[in-house]
């Protein structure tokens, strides 16, 4: 059985105990999201849409080319036979996911082995580094390429770190090649441990001025990145095409606090439907906390949900979210349809 396979015999019902389980006990990069189950299902039914193929990504021919086993195959091993939930695979799922789904599952002799916990334990690993198979998810795309800024509360963020960089750090640490000095590196002089550079680099014993400095640096930093933020969601709101018209949504800047929360949903058909109960069963909104909403829906080209399913999915939202709802769409080049809820108090 190949964990193609295995995915296909499983629903996210029956492996959702278990991976609950997953969540609780080891939080994803320091993230504790056991109320994001949504985020799993999500994910589960991007793998059950994939075929698997045995052609290897980049990373993995790499890999090999430096000696390293790439395996056709992973073989379950269990620890205790008292407990058939307690086991684990021979080796940790990487590269990509088509080539991940075509790997064979070896199972012991002799020994009961639970499909819904293996299935679990499958989805914990796939999605440990990504979300779908797309790049912009994937956090080892995101540092090997960095976003660049698109507003310009990001382009002074991008020019003050330029800046504090160049100004502030001595040119026996600065890299010689434009490349490096482009991405912010620092450099380790030999003989010289790097705790000690670093501590000579960020100390805290500074005289009072530059104490001062480095506190209007970290508040205007702090600022930057806010309203960076809040500028990319009214960007969005407003793009080409959408119901929101240009300058409408601009009062998101200056709001007193938020949540956003945005949700995928795998399906071109009955998408809205699919998201709806992402929000219901799969995920934990602090819905209370908030007096008004946005609900933006950005529809994949040549996928508009149809107009009885649009009436439907807006009357839901105005019966689960105890606020002012406001609702808008609009199409453009995305994977699947786009989900953004925005909640706020003004």
């Amino acid at each position: 059985m190949i964990i193609k396979e295995l995915f296909n015999q499983i629903t996210f019902e029956e492996l959702c105990p278990q991976l609950k389980a997953y969540v609780k006990t080891y939080d994803v990069f320091g993230n504790d999201i056991v109320e994001e189950l949504y985020r799993f299902r999500e994910a589960y039914d991007r793998l059950k849409l994939l075929k698997p193929s045995g052609k290897l990504d980049s990373f993995i021919e790499k890999m090999q080319q430096d000696g390293v086993t790439v395996h056709k195959e992973v073989e379950v091993i269990c620890y205790d036979d008292s407990d058939k939930d307690n086991f684990d695979l021979s080796f940790d799922l990487e590269g990509n996911w088509e080539y991940n789904l075509s790997l064979e599952l070896v199972f012991p002799k002799d020994k009961t082995i639970s499909l819904a916990a293996l299935a679990a334990l499958c989805l914990w690993q796939l999605t440990y580094d990504r979300w779908s198979n797309y790049n912009e998810d994937s956090r080892i795309y995101h540092a090997l390429n960095p976003r660049k800024p698109s507003n310009r509360y990001e382009m002074a963020l991008e020019r003050l770190e330029n800046s504090i960089y160049k100004r502030q750090t001595p040119a026996a640490y600065l890299p010689k090649s434009r490349e490096s000095r482009a991405r912010r590196c620092i450099v380790v002089l030999r003989g010289i441990p790097y705790s000690k550079q670093f501590n000579k680099l960020h100390s805290d014993k500074m005289n009072r001025s530059k104490q001062k400095r480095k506190y209007r640096q970290k508040k205007r930093k702090e600022f930057l990145k806010r309203m960076g933020n809040r500028q990319a969601v009214v960007d969005k709101f407003t793009m080409t095409g959408s119901s929101f018209a240009k300058g409408s949504c601009d009062f998101l800047l200056y709001v007193k606090e938020g949540e956003k929360v945005r949700f995928r949903s795998p399906n071109t058909k009955n998408s809205l439907d699919y998201v709806y109960t992402s929000m219901t069963d799969y995920c934990t909104l602090s819905t209370e906390n908030y007096s008004e909403a946005i609900v933006f829906v950005i529809f994949k080209d040549g996928h508009v949900a149809s107009s009885q399913e649009i009436d439907r999915f807006k009357k839901r939202m105005e019966k689960l979210l105890p606020c002012d709802v406001t609702y808008g769409q609009v199409e453009g080049d995305v994977h699947e349809t786009e989900v953004t809820l925005l909640m706020y108090n003004r």
